[in-house]
């Protein structure tokens, strides 16, 4: 019975994430200091693997994925910055990479599931698999260079 009741918790947290997204499933939350005009990753390639893995994706949460060339187009600022280091630690996981700070991966996955999943998960066509190794934002940057 336990076991069932688990199983039930992402999908509900999905159903209170959906709640709250207008008729297009777009925040409208724009992030403060961010113009959705032009939006940039700000990395910092020097840093080590799984570093430059939670870095992209926070920066894509925060920023949005509109310089990554996709067909369909992410706002950013649907999480705070504190959360999105927390749903790239638990992507980290998932990647195979020891997240640097992984006391955030259970919290994490719970802003995953409740955030991100509706849009990011197998056989969604209009947006990235986030599971998918590595992930398609970080091999179109990879083939840039």
């Amino acid at each position: 019975m336990k076991k069932g009741v688990l199983l039930l918790i992402p999908f509900i947290l999905l159903l209170i994430a959906a709640i709250f997204k207008n008729q297009n499933g777009v925040s409208k939350k724009v992030p403060k200091n961010c113009s959705h005009q032009q939006s940039h990753l700000h990395l910092n390639r020097n840093k080590n693997g799984v570093e430059l893995f939670e870095d992209y994706v926070v920066s894509v949460i925060k920023h949005g994925s509109g310089s990554l060339g996709f067909a369909t187009k992410m706002e950013g600022g649907y999480v705070s910055e504190d959360d999105a280091k927390k749903i790239a630690a638990y992507l980290a996981t998932l990647q195979g990479y020891k997240p640097t700070h992984p006391e955030f991966v259970k919290e994490g996955a719970a802003l995953y599931y409740g955030n991100c999943v509706g849009c990011h998960q197998k056989g969604v066509k209009s947006f990235p698999d986030l599971t998918r190794k590595p992930l398609l934002g970080i091999e179109k940057m990879a083939n840039k260079r």
